[in-house]
């Protein structure tokens, strides 16, 4: 039975790089695994490595946390990077398994397309959901919110990791040995702020757009 759904796929940078591949298979395994837990509402099938260290492949119900999907596993990659493809379509093979390694259809094919397109930029990200403005506007978004984390030098994403999670700059001083003043420039020069704002936009738009009517099979 051949049902529409939306296949992200991801593929690593720059993978031939990558010196210790077995350390960093396991890196990508628990990413992996710690997406399925945080999303596991909007994921049809989990999210697992399709070819060696190269790519990842999961299925999703909606795109509500694309973009919290997209910066988890950028995050955890870091200083590694990926790539992301997004496709409404259909998978006509393995549907009811609910094992990405195992499915196939156009949206897989497409997908592949599209992370094969952007091998010649500098983007990270593109969508297909055969919907030209949401895919205009979602993808621009997420292109530059990534170009501008580009900059970050390490120190800034350690401090900019510290005050996602606390909240306070003093307090994140103390828990990294540096004044107040040295992490307010960092939250400055980053534009924390400003990109906080933007992904609070994108994340609402995400949450707002309509759902297709998948579910998962054998589930009423």
């Amino acid at each position: 039975m051949k049902q529409k759904f939306y296949v992200m796929l991801g593929d690593v940078i720059a993978s031939r790089r990558i010196t210790d591949r077995e350390i960093f298979q396991r890196k990508l395994e628990e990413a992996c695994s710690n997406v399925n837990l945080d999303f596991v509402e909007d994921i049809y099938a989990d999210f697992n490595i399709l070819k060696g260290i190269d790519e990842i492949g999961g299925v999703l119900l909606n795109i509500t946390s694309v973009y919290k999907i997209i910066h988890t596993l950028q995050e955890q990659f870091y200083p590694h990077s990926m790539r992301f493809a997004l496709v409404y379509d259909y998978i006509d093979t393995a549907v009811e398994s609910q094992e990405v390694s195992r499915m196939d259809g156009p949206a897989f094919h497409r997908a592949s397309d599209i992370l094969k397109n952007l091998k010649g930029s500098r983007l990270i990200f593109k969508m297909s959901i055969n919907d030209e403005i949401m895919e205009k506007m979602v993808t621009g978004e997420i292109n530059l919110i990534f170009l501008l984390k580009k900059s970050w030098s390490l120190r800034q994403r350690r401090i900019l990791y510290e005050y996602r999670k606390i909240g306070n700059q003093n307090m994140v001083a103390k828990a990294l040995g540096i004044s107040q003043q040295a992490v307010s420039k960092a939250l400055n020069r980053s534009m924390w702020k400003e990109i906080s704002g933007i992904e609070g936009d994108l994340n609402y738009v995400l949450l707002q757009y309509p759902p297709r009517q998948q579910k998962k099979i054998g589930v009423k």
